[in-house]
Parts: C-alpha cells; sequence; structure tokens
C-alpha cells in the first residue's frame, strides 16, 4: 500500500517495500526533485482550485468523511492496522472514529459559515454585513508536518485548507504511515477536481529535501514535541507563518460537591477514559486532577476510587508500547512516590500489578512532573477552587507570569462541579492559554470548531480584501 500520493502530473518516483505487521507499504525515493515537482504541481493546480465552488468542495469533503466513518471501509481499516503497527496501541484505546464523526454530518459546512462571514467570500466578491464587497483567499501552499501520537488530529487543518483554496502538501509520520495517503486518495477519488491540491510525501531528515517543501510554502503547520516543533522552525522561509501545535497539558478539577458518594464514581470513570484513551499521548489527554477539600469524601479517600477506575478502564483501553524514557521516567516517578509513602509524608501510590498499564500518584505537597508519565493520573487536593489556578502554575500550568522551563501550557480543563463556582477559574486561566472547557470524559472528542491552538486556521491564515464603498 502506498504511503504516497502526488497530483496526477507528477510522474511516479521510484519507490521502496517493507513490511509493518500484515502490510507490505510502498515508499518514495524522497529526492529534492521529487519534492520540487510536487510543490510545482500544486502551484499548477491551484488556479483550478479557486475556480471550485464551496459547495463543492464541502460536498466532495462530506462524502469522503461518509466513507470512512462507515465500518466497512477499506482505507480507514489499512490505516487503523498501521497506526496500530507502528505504534502498538490497540485500536480499542487509539479510536478513528471520534475525530472523523466531529468533521462529519454537517460539521464542516456549519464550521465554515460560524468562521467566514459571508461564506461567499471565498467563492469570489460578495458583500458583507455592511454591503462592503470582501473576498477571502487562503495561502498559495500549506505544508503540514502531522504527528503519529494520535490519529487524524490533523484532520481539521487539512479540511480548513481545502476550504480555503489552498493546496496542502502532507508530511506524515513515521507511527502513521498510511492514513494520509488513504485519506488523499479517497478525496481524489470522489472528487477528481480536488485531485491536483493534495501531496502526500514521507520524508526523513535532510535539510535539502524540507528546503524543497518549506520554499514555496505561505503556511507551515507542524505538529509534534518541541524538538520536531523547533526543527522546522528553523526552515521557515521569511515571512511564511509557522502554526506550530507543540506539547499541550490537560488539567481536571473536582469541586467539593461533585466529591461524595454517588457521584464521585462517575466522575472518576470519566477522568480514567480522558487519561488512558490515545494512550496519553494526546494534548488533550488528562494529566493532573485538583479535589477540592470538604466534600463527603475527602481528597485522599476519592483518589482510591480513581485508582479503582483506572483499573477498569485499562482492561478497555490496553496500553501501546511506551517510549524507553517516558517508561524509565515513569518507574522513577513511581518509585519516588513508593519511598514518600514509605516514609510517613501525605501521598499515596496506586499502581498496576503489571507494567505501566496505568498509575495513580496523589501527592498533597509535591508539584507533578513537568514531561507527562505513562499512562499516569496525578491526584492533589485544594482547599479552595481558588487554589486551583497558581496550583497549575507549579504543575506546569500557564498562568504564571513565567512559565517554568520545559512545562507544557495547561489548554484544556475538565470540570465537575456547580457552574456557578466554575466563572472564576476560567476567568483567571483563559488569559493565558486556556482554549477548551468540557466535562470530564469528553475532554479527548472536541468538536470540529475547537479553536485548537486558540484560534481557528480561517482566523491565522485566511486574507481578506475590502472594496472601499
Amino acid at each position: 500500500m502506498k504511503t504516497w500520493f502526488l497530483p496526477p502530473s507528477v510522474p511516479p518516483p521510484p519507490t521502496t517495500f517493507r513490511t509493518l505487521g500484515g502490510l507490505e507499504l510502498e515508499s518514495p525515493a524522497a529526492t529534492p526533485e521529487l519534492l520540487r515537482a510536487a510543490v510545482a504541481a500544486l502551484a499548477r493546480g491551484r488556479p483550478a482550485l479557486l475556480a471550485l465552488k464551496t459547495d463543492l468542495i464541502v460536498r466532495a469533503l462530506d462524502e469522503a468523511l461518509a466513507e470512512w466513518i462507515a465500518p466497512a471501509s477499506g482505507a480507514r481499516r489499512a490505516a487503523e492496522e498501521a497506526f496500530r503497527a507502528a505504534t502498538g496501541i490497540p485500536a480499542a484505546t487509539a479510536p478513528f472514529g471520534p475525530p472523523l464523526e466531529a468533521c462529519a454530518g454537517g460539521a464542516l459546512r456549519a464550521w465554515l459559515r460560524a468562521e467566514i462571514a459571508p461564506l461567499e467570500a471565498l467563492d469570489g466578491f460578495a458583500p458583507d454585513a455592511s454591503g462592503r464587497l470582501v473576498r477571502a483567499v487562503g495561502p498559495r501552499l500549506a505544508v503540514h508536518v502531522l504527528p503519529g501520537n494520535v490519529p487524524l488530529v490533523w484532520l481539521p487543518g487539512i479540511l480548513a485548507c481545502l476550504a480555503m483554496r489552498t493546496p496542502c502538501l502532507l508530511k506524515p509520520a513515521a507511527d502513521d504511515p498510511l492514513t494520509p495517503a488513504l485519506f488523499a486518495e479517497t478525496v481524489a477519488r470522489i472528487s477528481p477536481a480536488l485531485a491536483g491540491a493534495l501531496a502526500v510525501v514521507p520524508w526523513t531528515g535532510g535539510d535539502a529535501v524540507a528546503a524543497e517543501a518549506f520554499d514555496s510554502a505561505d503556511a507551515i503547520l507542524v505538529y509534534g514535541g518541541d524538538e520536531a516543533v523547533r526543527g522546522v522552525a528553523t526552515l521557515v522561509p521569511p515571512g511564511a507563518r509557522l502554526e506550530a501545535h507543540g506539547p499541550r497539558a490537560a488539567a481536571g478539577v473536582v469541586a467539593r460537591e461533585a466529591g461524595g458518594p454517588g457521584r464521585i464514581e462517575s466522575v472518576a470513570a470519566a477522568a480514567a477514559r480522558d487519561a488512558l484513551l490515545y494512550d496519553g499521548r494526546g494534548c488533550l489527554s488528562l494529566s493532573a486532577v485538583f479535589l477540592e477539600r470538604g466534600g463527603l469524601y475527602e481528597p485522599r479517600e476519592a483518589a482510591a476510587e480513581f485508582a479503582r477506575a483506572l483499573e477498569r478502564a485499562s482492561a478497555a483501553l490496553p496500553p501501546g508500547r511506551p517510549d524507553r524514557d517516558a517508561a524509565a521516567l515513569t518507574q522513577s516517578w513511581r518509585a519516588r512516590a513508593r519511598a514518600r509513602v514509605q516514609a510517613g509524608k501525605p501521598a499515596a501510590l496506586f499502581a498496576s500489578p503489571r507494567g505501566l498499564d496505568w498509575t495513580l500518584i496523589y501527592d498533597e505537597e509535591l508539584p507533578c512532573p513537568d514531561t507527562p508519565l505513562v499512562r499516569t493520573l496525578w491526584l492533589a487536593p485544594v482547599a479552595d477552587l481558588d487554589e486551583v489556578p497558581g496550583r497549575l502554575a507549579r504543575a506546569g500550568g500557564t498562568p504564571a507570569s513565567v512559565p517554568r522551563a520545559g512545562a507544557p501550557p495547561c489548554h484544556a480543563l475538565a470540570y465537575a462541579g456547580p457552574e456557578e463556582r466554575r466563572g472564576p477559574i476560567l476567568e483567571a486561566l483563559a488569559p493565558h492559554g486556556l482554549t477548551r472547557v468540557s466535562a470530564f470524559g469528553a475532554l479527548q472528542t472536541p468538536p470540529l470548531s475547537w479553536p485548537h491552538g486558540g484560534a481557528s486556521p480561517f482566523k491565522r491564515l485566511l486574507a481578506w480584501t475590502a472594496v472601499e464603498r
């Protein structure tokens, strides 16, 4: 199966074959010449893309999404198999369905109408609310450097770029080698008019190869860790916009009203799912929960319920292969927590009897580590909800004016408790990068309209022309 997709005008490149799981993957020789040819073909195809109507593009993308959502989708099954073989993460733990379903069923058209006014400005000059003629045009070329930790997290960016009439060059991740090419093939088969707007080319290292991809780009969207983002940032040409989706963290807050019998059980079960879904590797994976004192269960008692929930959830969401460094760090923190318990410190450790299937660390004094641990949930008590913004600052969040080095910003929050008590926390966190607030259990399934990074790609990338009256 091909790990690449090229516009029809580009001659097929020399390829090599390798086996991954039960699949035979065909990959191109990613030379500067191949990248140059792909970029040139995307540039030649842009006038035809600009001539397409928004309705046609949206209908084609909706049809492609519907095809992938269908249980019998061969392309999706192959993509899932390749992802599972590359990462070791079982399909139940890293489902492809939720990110696809978030984009389907009219969600794409609704997103466009909510973000672009008037939507007709994508087709040509159209009057805005004041009667002034306006035109909205996307970048000439967007390069997407894709992640391998969570499948299809990049999909909204691709859909947005095609709606903006922006050709896309995609670099797949080693841990997700098939999904981008197979999705591009689906779109091109459904709408041959969009075939010239997509290219998928895997390449590894080499500034000369990357330069051919980046030098003509107006926008570069990169997903990944700090090292990957920094590496791409050094190659961004002058004038190009870099949209970096680097490491982010998600935390949870449980008010005392939700901390008693009959309520804490459902909160803990939902939190466990948020922590283990996608093997805890995503930017929306729950890593820390703050429990307010004064409930019918005190935080230390509630920790045992969270541990039981993690044990149950781990059976339904089994682990993949952990990163070696992350595994060593997790074992180190387990040992440290165990030592603190033995020394009589206000701490507790709950852990799976084998491997790193799940870990819960409760500590009333230490902040949680900056680097996410393997399938680990950190619990800490607070006397009052007002303490949460400050605790997040010490735990790697963003309310501090000078965040700690290496601490991923907290951009998502799960909350359980009365709505009237939630407001002050959100007001304190909103100026510091908080972009998503949800109930426990919903963190990992954001809607298409979620402003990943703080603003939609339309706000960041569209250029507007206005005709003064």
